[in-house]
């Protein structure tokens, strides 16, 4: 008598281990690409809350220090983020007379550096003649007032961006406030919504997340600000024009890793070449790929140790990824939010090998923590819900 084959005897192991693989991960793809596809649909809310937790890793140190001294949180938070939020705003004030002053002394010199390329298009090697040229600019323009319903459409569009652009800002401030304020009561109540058996790996993940965040932030600040001070110092000395201008998108550029280095560093030699001609742009862009490879080599690496490490493959591939689902947001938040899911799966990953509940020793690991305090949390009587946590990292 026959006996029928199981199925494990039917199926290689290789091919059964592959199946399972599969689905497994074709679930994780589809589970991401529906949360990613909600948080798109909603980066009204989405976006402002992302921002103000980000932001938060840098406001609260201050506010819990004003908090120490006496100040309640209410007070200390508001000092913190509306104060922070005044001085950029008055910043941006003070650079607008400058900016428009220099501007309008530059604009002469790029009408007048467009004559010379020009004439250099009809007298120089690639000849083309007069006549070529001015068809083209009939042809532009003409093309420009074709298109006028279009650029109608696009002024009123850029105008509802802007409407959002700022309420967004506003929520982000307020939620900004609430996270300084009460971030500890958010999270104690986030906490107690998870099993009681796995809380302890919550307030790792959290605490990991938290640490992971505030270290790319504060060392991406300092590190742009390095590069901002000296390229602005070599501006300066060479005697560009829009020096605050350059230096403050500078700064900016620094938050968006490789690309924004790049258009910022390439928008000042280009202002230089406009104003000096080639001999100043040469040199501004000595002075700029000088202290952008100091900081890169040396600078970079001290600063953001305690950082997640990512590849520039990796953060290539998440800023895209970033522009492509939330445009210009998008590409300052895809990084951080790398390194928060790195040091979250690290976590994990660290986690499942020792197959132990508890916290467990890091060994000092790069872009880690210390262990995180045991949770312990303070329940109100009259309210089941956690009020409040004791972990030291939150």
């Amino acid at each position: 008598m026959t006996h029928p084959m199981r199925e494990q005897d039917r199926v290689p192991s290789w091919l059964a281990t592959a199946a399972a693989w599969t689905w497994r991960s074709l679930l994780l793809v589809l589970g991401a690409a529906v949360l990613v596809q909600a948080a798109t649909r909603l980066s009204l809310v989405t976006v402002p809350l992302i921002v103000a937790m980000i932001l938060a890793t840098m406001a609260t140190p201050p506010a819990r220090w004003l908090m120490r001294r006496g100040l309640p949180p209410a007070i200390a938070s508001f000092v913190v983020v509306f104060g922070g939020v005044a001085a950029a705003v008055a910043g941006l004030l003070a650079l607008v007379p400058t900016f428009v002053a220099q501007t309008q002394r530059l604009v002469p010199t790029v009408l007048e550096a467009l004559q010379d390329s020009l004439d250099w298009l009809e007298t120089g090697p690639l000849g083309f003649e007069q006549q070529q040229l001015q068809a083209l600019v009939e042809q532009f323009f003409a093309q420009t007032e074709e298109s006028s319903g279009w650029l109608a459409m696009s002024a009123l569009a850029v105008l509802a961006s802007t409407i959002e652009f700022l309420a967004a800002l506003v929520l982000a401030v307020i939620l900004l406030f609430f996270l300084v304020k009460d971030g500890d009561r958010i999270w104690g109540w986030c906490l107690a919504r998870a099993p009681e058996l796995h809380r302890d790996t919550v307030q790792a993940l959290g605490v990991r997340a938290w640490d992971a965040a505030g270290s790319y932030v504060r060392g991406t600040a300092l590190v742009a600000l390095i590069d901002a001070v000296f390229i602005g110092i070599g501006l300066a000395v060479v005697r560009v024009p829009l020096v605050l201008p350059l230096t403050v998108l500078v700064f900016v550029g620094g938050f968006v890793p490789i690309v924004g280095a790049f258009v910022s560093g390439l928008v000042a030699v280009l202002v230089a070449f406009a104003h000096g001609g080639p001999g100043m742009a040469l040199i501004v862009l000595v002075i700029v790929v000088v202290v952008q490879q100091v900081e890169s080599d040396l600078l970079h690496p001290l600063i953001m140790r305690r950082a997640v490490p990512l590849h520039p493959m990796v953060v290539l591939a998440v800023l895209i990824a970033g522009t492509i689902l939330v445009g210009v947001v998008g590409a300052f938040l895809a990084v951080p939010l790398a390194a928060v899911a790195s040091a979250v799966t690290n976590e994990l990953r660290l986690r499942h090998q020792s197959d132990v509940g508890g916290p467990q020793p890091l060994g000092g690991r790069r872009g880690q923590v210390e262990d995180p305090s045991p949770v312990v949390v303070v329940v109100d009587d009259d309210d089941p819900d956690v009020v409040d946590v004791s972990a030291d990292g939150r």
